[in-house]
Formats: structure tokens, C-alpha cells, sequence
């Protein structure tokens, strides 16, 4: 599996973020080792229906640097978890993950 760098990572999720709106606030960002059970299984994603994306870090503690600068920065909801691969999601109005953090 190809890994990204918190650079390359940082960029394409702005980039992503933009296409929706720009405002980070509605988005949630996690890091785990299995990104797809993260989204799908735990935060009840519908792979289909909703926004979301996620791309593996080369390690880590680079997954956790992308996770608390969007969060810290751009003021996306942190959700916690430890892994290599770094996820967001577009909380929709009243769903559970809603208050998530």
C-alpha cells in the first residue's frame, strides 16, 4: 500500500474539504489502522451516500500530526483512535457522530 506524507495528506484533504463548502467544522478526522472499518463500522458511514475520504500515512505519528492540524487549524472534530491511516467524514445534520470528539 502506497504511503502519503502529512504534506501530501494536508493537501489533498483541504483540496477535498473545498470541493464541499470549505467550512471544516461540519467534518470529523480520525486515524486508525483499519480506516474503512473506522468509517463504515464504527461511525455508521454509508459508503455510498455520505462524503468522506482516507489515505495512509507513512507512520503513525505523521497520521496524528495531519489529525490535530486539521483539527487544531482548521477546526475539524478530532475523533480519537491510534494507526497509520488517517480518515474524514462530512457529519450530516443529526447524525450520532454529530457531537463526536
Amino acid at each position: 500500500m502506497t504511503a502519503y506524507s502529512v504534506q501530501q495528506i494536508k493537501f489533498e484533504f483541504i483540496s477535498y474539504v473545498k470541493e464541499f463548502g470549505a467550512d471544516f467544522s461540519a467534518w470529523s478526522v480520525g486515524v486508525a489502522e483499519d480506516a474503512p472499518a473506522a468509517l463504515f463500522r464504527e461511525h455508521g458511514i454509508d459508503e455510498t451516500r455520505d462524503i468522506w475520504l482516507w489515505k495512509p500515512a507513512v507512520s503513525p505519528a505523521a497520521a496524528a500530526m495531519v489529525r490535530d492540524w486539521l483539527c487544531g487549524r482548521q477546526g475539524a472534530v478530532a475523533l480519537a483512535g491510534e494507526g497509520r491511516q488517517v480518515f474524514l467524514f462530512r457529519r450530516g445534520p443529526g447524525s450520532e457522530t454529530a457531537d463526536a470528539g
